[in-house]
């Protein structure tokens, strides 16, 4: 009856709100009412009022009730109304003995886990009591309302000590952050990692739990369990998420908060060589996996420079033999796709068929979209110039890098690809310089040493830092190579007694200088210092390259000329010293 129900009820809710609306301690309840009753008019339902007055000692237990109040609720209308419907099953399992109201209180409390949570509580008050200075009170605020935070089965199959250390860690790691970031103006990322050994209680084979806390740097960051995924599978390959063991805790809007598990696939365990490699390198790649949101570009179609691109693009076309003349340019992206504008210029000759026979007759994965086609000139007053304005469409989700940002570059070199193979040779107006790029940076890549091959994504990163960009085709490939390598070296080097890292290499026409330092000035005072010596173009290269807190700087200068290189080593030096004060 709901006479039952309502007494089950209300002695849950004042255990429920004496223990764990703060967490921190009990409440202090001093008195409550409640009352059952009907509406005149609307006699078949019964109501139930209760209200309870609660004694606040201070304002941070005032703060920390205004602030739970809301979640706590919804939680305890969730396993209030869960337990109503289930009343009927569950009370022909319980004891005879047992008063009815005594029933569904019983339900109540063992289907909110709370004893579970009573001993994560007990666990969490111990290191309290062990470790003041770690942690204090605000460690119940980690296991506010755990139950949203662990969904499902989380706690029941999961053993209390290990459910604690997630809350104990996260709560210790994130303030360990806050308080790193009040000491030090710091622009590099800080991801906390740590390894857990559990079990589960439905299997005997060992998993790994692994919780990441790391600050945001950005306001548009975000970050996913496939990004964790992905860094583990780059560390070792045989092994399988757990179902439902993925928990994000993004309470705090400048700390993120992950925690998920694996399993070995085939072995019973990981083992002591692949937990250091996680605990090793993990970090570090999460780091490079976060990923921004980029707001889509609104761009109208410009109709004034299409006209004009057809203009210039018309005057290639000179002669009966001329080949077609392309203007291949980006368009637009969505979340799944990329797009990008086409400017067509092509002789007509007799059966040659339309733009829209040559794609439909081809095996391409574009989507084509055809805007217009139209004569736009006679050449010799009888070969039609056609012009074409169309888009292409790819899956964008093939040209993401590493870090999710979205390489432009090869997206457009595989539209050029597609065309070739449809319409044959054509020359690529506005891809000349991109096409060569693409070129060197492959040729870059295959002289490098196998130990670097998976250092692919740091390489592409560095050629393109290089400037002047025509260097990046014009100096030999094994140049390109040794700058490389110093760079890679002096990355993984700390800075000791010193602010700044140098290293120089020197051969017979060429001068090698590589330097790293955590102070953008100082670069920016040496770029400077460099550029008014005044080399030539084609005599110097720079590489400039800022990742988090490490800003290094590359020069590799090619000179028959002894003094030159005096003259660069020197303007650096110079320019340290000056800043350092030396």
């Amino acid at each position: 009856s709901f006479s039952d129900l309502a007494a089950g009820i209300s002695r849950f809710i004042f255990d429920m709100l004496n223990k764990w609306l703060t967490l921190a301690s009990p409440i202090d309840i001093n008195a409550n009412r409640s009352i059952k009753f009907k509406f005149k008019n609307f006699a078949q339902k019964t109501y139930y009022l209760s209200e309870y007055f609660i004694n606040v000692s201070n304002e941070k237990e005032k703060s920390l009730i205004k602030r739970n109040i809301k979640s706590f609720i919804d939680e305890m209308k969730l396993i209030i109304m869960s337990a109503n419907y289930t009343k009927d099953i569950s009370s022909s399992i319980l004891s005879k003995n047992r008063e009815p109201s005594d029933h569904i209180s019983h339900y109540i409390l063992k289907f909110s886990e709370e004893k579970k949570l009573h001993e994560i509580k007990e666990n969490l008050a111990f290191l309290m009591y062990k470790s003041p200075k770690i942690f204090d009170n605000d460690i119940f605020d980690s296991l506010h309302l755990t139950s949203l935070i662990f969904k499902g089965d989380f706690t029941t199959i999961r053993n209390p000590k290990h459910v604690s250390r997630i809350i104990a860690f996260s709560y210790f790691f994130k303030k360990s952050i806050n308080q790193i970031k009040s000491q030090i103006q710091t622009s590099k990322r800080l991801v906390k990692l740590k390894i857990l050994k559990t079990n589960l209680s439905t299997q005997k084979k060992p998993i790994l739990g692994i919780l990441i806390v790391m600050d945001l740097l950005y306001e548009n960051e975000y970050f996913e369990k496939n990004y964790i995924l992905e860094s583990i599978s780059q560390i070792t390959k045989d092994f399988r998420y757990i179902k439902s063991s993925f928990i994000t805790d993004r309470r705090d809007p400048k700390i993120l908060s992950y925690y998920l598990e694996i399993e070995k696939k085939e072995l019973n365990y990981f083992s002591l060589k692949e937990i250091n490699d996680l605990k090793r390198k993990l970090s570090l790649a999460f780091s490079s996996k976060m990923k921004k949101l980029i707001n889509p570009i609104y761009l109208p179609r410009n109709e004034e420079e299409i006209l004009r691109n057809i203009i210039i693009l018309t005057k290639q076309l000179n002669y009966v033999k001329d080949i077609p003349q392309v203007i291949i340019s980006f368009d637009k992206q969505s979340s799944k796709e990329i797009s990008f504008r086409v400017i067509l210029l092509r002789l007509l000759k007799k059966d040659s068929p339309s733009l829209k026979e040559l794609f439909s007759y081809s095996k391409t994965l574009l989507k084509f979209s055809l805007d217009e086609t139209k004569i736009v000139d006679l050449l010799k007053r009888k070969h039609p110039k056609e012009a074409n304005v169309f888009k292409l469409s790819l899956n964008k989700f093939d040209f993401l890098r590493r870090d999710h940002s979205l390489d432009l570059r090869k997206a457009r070199q595989k539209i050029y690809l597609e065309l070739t193979n449809i319409l044959g040779n054509f020359r690529d107006f506005n891809g000349g310089l991109l096409s060569k790029q693409l070129d060197a940076m492959e040729n870059l890549k295959k002289i490098m040493p196998s130990s670097k091959k998976s250092s692919d994504f740091i390489l592409e990163e560095f050629f393109y830092s290089i400037k002047p960009a025509a260097q990046q085709i014009i100096v030999d490939a094994k140049i390109l190579k040794k700058l490389f390598l110093m760079f890679i070296i002096i990355l993984k080097k700390e800075f000791k007694n010193s602010n700044f890292l140098i290293d120089t290499k020197t051969e017979k026409n060429l001068i090698y200088i590589m330097l790293k330092t955590p102070f953008t000035k100082i670069k920016d005072d040496i770029i400077l210092a460099v550029k008014k010596l005044k080399f030539k173009s084609f005599e110097i290269l720079t590489s400039s390259i800022d990742r988090n807190d490490q800003k290094t700087l590359g020069f590799v200068l090619i000179s028959k000329d002894s003094t030159k290189k005096d003259l660069l080593y020197k303007a650096i030096i110079k320019e340290i010293e000056k800043s350092f004060k030396i």
